[in-house]
C-alpha cells in the first residue's frame, strides 16, 4: 500500500517485504547469529533469504516472519556459483510484492541483485562488507595476473552492481571515503553487521587465563604478528596462554613458523553457540589483522564485558576507542603490540575496568537492538519511491 508523502514520493505502509540473498554457505541458520537476526527483524519486516547449505532440513526453513530457502550443495567453483545463481533467480523470478532487495556483496550477489530488482520492480541494496577486496586477495594468493584479474573483474562487477543500487550499505566511515564521488548521491547507510549481543551477556563471564584471537585467513589476520609478539613477553607472564580459533590455522602455522612458544594452542572452528565459550571465559581479545572489513569477533568480545586490542585499519579503529576499552596499534608493529599486550597482563584493575567499558560501547551503538534500528531506517530510507499522488 502507499501513503503520500509529497509530491513526487511515496512510503510503502505496513511492513515492507525483503529478499536477502547471502553468498553461503550458511551451515546453520538456526543459530543465534543467523536466526536471532531475523527473528528480531521480524518486528519490523517479513521476506524470503536466499543461501545455500548443507543440511538437508534448511532448504526451506522458517525464522520469524522470514523462510530460509537454500540451495542444499551447489558445490565449489565456477559450476557451484552457476548453480546457485540458477537457484536464486529461478525461485526469486517468481516471487511477489518484494519491496527491498538487500545483496550481501556487490559482486556475486550484486549482480544477481540488479537481475532481480529489473525483474521483480524492486528497490536494491548493496552491502559492502569488505574494505578493500583487492588488498585481501593479494595478501593472501600474491600479485600474480590471476590475482590482478580477478580484482579487475571485481571492481568492473561493483561498478556495475553500485550503479543500480538505491542504496548503499557500509561498515565503516572509512569505506565512505573510499567510495567514488558518482555515488555520492545515492543513500549511504553506515553501521556495523548484525551481532546478537544479548546472546553473549545471557551467561556470567570471567578473566581465565589465556588471550584469545578468532578468525582466518592466517595472514591477513596477522596471527603471526600476534604470535612474535606474545614470545617476546611470554616468559615474563608464566600463567597465561595465546589461544587461536579459526580454520586451519594450525597447518599455516606449520607452514609459515615451523615451530612456536609451548604456550600457544591452534584450536580447530567450532559452531557459533561452542564459540560464546571461549569469549565468555578469556582474560583478553586481540585482532592483529593486516587488512579488516569490520571485525564482528570485536564485538562479540566486547559482549562478554572483555577489554579488546586491534590494528589500526579497516573499520576496526571505528570498533576501539583508545584507551577507553582497549587499544590501537600500528599493523605489523610486534613492538607495539607487545606493549599494548603487556599493559592488560601487569594489571587486573585495568583489564576489568576497560572490560567493563566495552559493554558501555556495545550498550551505545553496537546492540542487537541497534543494529535492529539502523536497518528499519535503512530500508524505510530506500522504499521512499517516486509517485505521481
Amino acid at each position: 500500500m502507499r501513503t503520500c508523502l509529497a509530491r513526487g514520493e511515496f512510503k510503502i505502509k505496513n511492513k515492507p517485504k525483503i529478499l536477502y540473498i547471502f553468498p553461503g554457505p550458511t551451515y546453520r541458520p538456526d543459530l543465534p547469529n543467523f536466526f536471532h537476526r531475523f527473528e528480531m527483524l521480524s518486528e519490523n519486516s517479513s521476506g524470503v533469504i536466499f543461501s545455500w547449505t548443507t543440511n538437508a532440513k534448511f532448504k526451506d526453513y522458517k525464522i520469524g516472519d522470514f523462510n530460509f530457502l537454500a540451495s542444499l550443495n551447489p558445490g565449489k567453483g565456477l559450476k557451484g556459483k552457476l548453480k546457485l545463481a540458477f537457484f536464486v533467480l529461478s525461485k526469486g523470478f517468481s516471487l511477489k510484492n518484494i519491496d527491498v532487495i538487500v545483496c550481501y556483496d556487490p559482486v556475486f550477489t550484486g549482480v544477481l541483485g540488479v537481475l532481480l530488482k529489473w525483474r521483480l520492480k524492486s528497490r536494491l541494496i548493496v552491502e559492502l562488507n569488505n574494505s578493500n577486496l583487492a588488498k585481501a586477495l593479494e595478501m593472501e594468493e600474491g600479485a600474480t595476473a590471476a590475482i590482478r584479474l580477478k580484482a579487475f573483474m571485481y571492481k568492473l562487477l561493483r561498478s556495475f552492481t553500485l550503479k543500480f543500487a538505491d542504496g548503499i550499505k557500509l561498515l565503516t566511515e572509512n569505506q565512505r571515503i573510499d567510495l567514488e564521488p558518482r555515488y555520492e548521491r545515492k543513500k549511504i547507510y553506515c553501521f556495523n553487521d548484525y551481532v546478537p549481543t544479548h546472546f553473549f551477556q545471557e551467561k556470567a563471564a570471567t578473566f581465565g587465563n589465556y588471550i584469545l584471537c578468532v578468525g582466518f585467513p592466517f595472514h591477513r589476520k596477522g596471527v603471526d604478528i600476534l604470535v612474535k609478539a606474545f614470545e617476546k613477553i611470554a616468559d615474563r607472564y608464566p600463567d597465561f596462554t595465546l589461544r587461536f580459533v579459526g580454520h586451519e590455522l594450525q597447518e599455516e602455522a606449520k607452514k609459515r613458523l615451523g615451530i612456536w612458544h609451548e604456550r600457544i594452542e591452534f584450536l580447530k572452528p567450532v559452531f557459533y553457540d561452542e564459540l560464546r565459550d571461549h569469549f565468555l571465559n578469556c582474560y583478553c581479545f586481540v585482532l592483529p589483522s593486516r587488512e579488516e572489513g569490520m571485525g564482528c569477533v570485536l564485538l562479540e568480545a566486547m559482549s562478554c564485558g572483555k577489554p579488546v586490542i586491534g590494528s589500526r585499519v579497516g573499520g576496526i579503529p571505528g570498533i576501539i576507542r583508545d584507551e577507553r576499552n582497549g587499544f590501537l596499534f600500528e599493523s605489523e608493529n610486534v613492538d607495539s603490540l607487545s606493549e599494548k599486550l603487556e599493559r592488560f597482563l601487569s594489571s587486573d584493575k585495568l583489564t576489568q575496568k576497560m572490560g567493563k567499558e566495552s559493554l558501555d560501547v556495545i550498550s551505545e551503538s553496537f546492540s542487537s537492538k541497534k543494529y535492529c534500528e539502523y536497518f528499519k531506517n535503512m530500508i524505510d530510507g530506500v522504499s521512499i519511491k517516486e509517485f505521481k499522488c
